[in-house]
C-alpha cells in the first residue's frame, strides 16, 4: 500500500479524522505508509490532492470524494481518544428537534481548546467539572456509520439551560420544551436543578411562556436572585416575578 491509500483506509473504517497523535494513526501508518516515508510529506501530498483537509496541528479531515461526511461525525472524531460528547444545537438537530443549519458544534471536553473550523461548521469546546462530565447523560451512536458521542435530548436541554451561551438557537428552546412529554420535562428539571438554581429558573420561565405547567420538580423552587434568560443578549422580554427571570 502507499500514502495515497490512507484516506480510503480511514473511510473504510468509518473514521473521519486523521489525528497524528492517535492510536488509529499509529495503526494506519504501520499498515499503509511505506517504511521510511515521512508522515509530513504524506500529509502534504494528500492535502494537495484534496483527499485531506488540514484543520489544526496534526489534525486532518478525511475528504470523501463521493459524499459529504456529517459535520457532527467530524466534530466527535476530532476527540475520539478523549472523553467528550456533542451537545446543544448539534445534538438537538441530530434528535430531530432543530432543522436549521448548525454553524457551531459544541463539544464538552475536560479542557477547552481553540475553536476548529471544519468547513461546514466551527467546532467549539466547552468544559464541565469532572464529576458533572462523568454523570452527563451521553451515549455512543453513529452518524452515517461514523462513531459519535452524543448528549441525549434531555442532557442537551439541560446544558442549554445551565449554560445559555453554549447554544446558538436558544430562541428555539421554548418551542422544543413545549413539545416535550411530561416525563421528559421532569428529567430535564431534575438535571437542570442539579446544575444550578438559575437553570431551574430558566426552565420554569420558558414553560410559563409556552403555557405548559411547570415540572413537579420545580414546584418548591423559590429563587431569591434574578437571572437573565440569555446573559449578554441585549434584547429584553417580560420579567417573571415567579421565576425571577428577565426574558
Amino acid at each position: 500500500m502507499s500514502c495515497a491509500d490512507l484516506p480510503d483506509w480511514y473511510l473504510r473504517r468509518r473514521m473521519a479524522v486523521v489525528d497524528l497523535r492517535s492510536t488509529a494513526w499509529r495503526r494506519a501508518r504501520a499498515e499503509v505508509v511505506p517504511p521510511g516515508y515521512a508522515p509530513d510529506e504524506c500529509m502534504r501530498r494528500l492535502v494537495r490532492a484534496d483527499r485531506l483537509r488540514r484543520v489544526g496541528r496534526g489534525l486532518y479531515v478525511v475528504v470523501d470524494p463521493v459524499r459529504e461526511t456529517p459535520p457532527i461525525a467530524i466534530a466527535s472524531g476530532l476527540f475520539a481518544d478523549q472523553p467528550h460528547y456533542v451537545t446543544t444545537d448539534a445534538a438537538l438537530a441530530f434528535h430531530g428537534l432543530i432543522d436549521q443549519p448548525i454553524p457551531t458544534i459544541t463539544v464538552v471536553l475536560a479542557h477547552t481548546r481553540r475553536p476548529i473550523d471544519i468547513g461546514p461548521a466551527v467546532v467549539r469546546t466547552v468544559t464541565l467539572g469532572p464529576v458533572r462530565h462523568e454523570v452527563a447523560d451521553a451515549y455512543a451512536t453513529t452518524a452515517d456509520g461514523f462513531a459519535v458521542r452524543l448528549a441525549t435530548r434531555e442532557q442537551a436541554l439541560v446544558d442549554a439551560l445551565a449554560e445559555p451561551h453554549w447554544m446558538v438557537y436558544g430562541d428555539l428552546l421554548a418551542e422544543i420544551l413545549a413539545a416535550s412529554t411530561d416525563d421528559a420535562l421532569e428529567r430535564v428539571a431534575t438535571g437542570a436543578l442539579a446544575r444550578s438554581t438559575a437553570a431551574g429558573q430558566r426552565l420554569g420561565y420558558l414553560l410559563e411562556e409556552t403555557g405548559r405547567q411547570p415540572a413537579k420538580r420545580l414546584a418548591d423552587l423559590r429563587p431569591v436572585r434574578a437571572v437573565y434568560l440569555r446573559p449578554g443578549d441585549k434584547r429584553r422580554g417580560p420579567y417573571s416575578t415567579r421565576w425571577r427571570v428577565y426574558g
